[in-house]
């Protein structure tokens, strides 16, 4: 996660997503339960495991309680709850790096006929911001 920008550290990688997923579906684990599980589909190892779970500790996502003999680790945030902040922090970036492509994108998707009273919103949206613009 070296290069990018500040406004997208947030965002997981897939061995840190694949590890979340465990987490959260097991709720309160270690890292050989979490190892045991990822090591069904591929060649991993228990080391690459553990390193993984104490970076997402040291980024917040998770809470290791160190007092037993194996560190158990639980989920700080809910799936919903990052999947939330994810998406706001992307759109976040998004509008302000690339606003006019970022709101035509948007336009586009709202305005397949799914959504009236979204696209409806929008609408009032823009107007009021070309509105404070003149």
């Amino acid at each position: 996660m070296g290069n990018q920008t500040p406004e997208l550290s947030g965002l997981l990688g897939p061995l840190e997503t694949d590890v979340m997923e465990v987490v959260w579906r097991l709720e309160d684990t270690t890292v050989r339960a979490v190892h045991a599980e990822l090591a069904a589909d591929r060649d991993i190892a228990y080391t690459t495991v553990m390193t993984t779970m104490t970076r997402l500790a040291s980024k917040g996502l998770l809470e290791r309680d160190t007092s037993g003999l194996a560190h158990r680790y639980r989920p700080v945030v809910t799936r919903e709850e990052y999947a939330r902040s994810t998406v706001t922090s992307v759109v976040d970036w998004l509008v302000d790096a690339f606003p006019a492509p970022a709101m035509r994108y948007f336009v586009d998707v709202m305005d397949d006929g799914s959504e009236p009273e979204a696209m409806a919103a929008l609408r009032q949206r823009i107007d009021q911001s070309r509105a404070r613009e003149q």
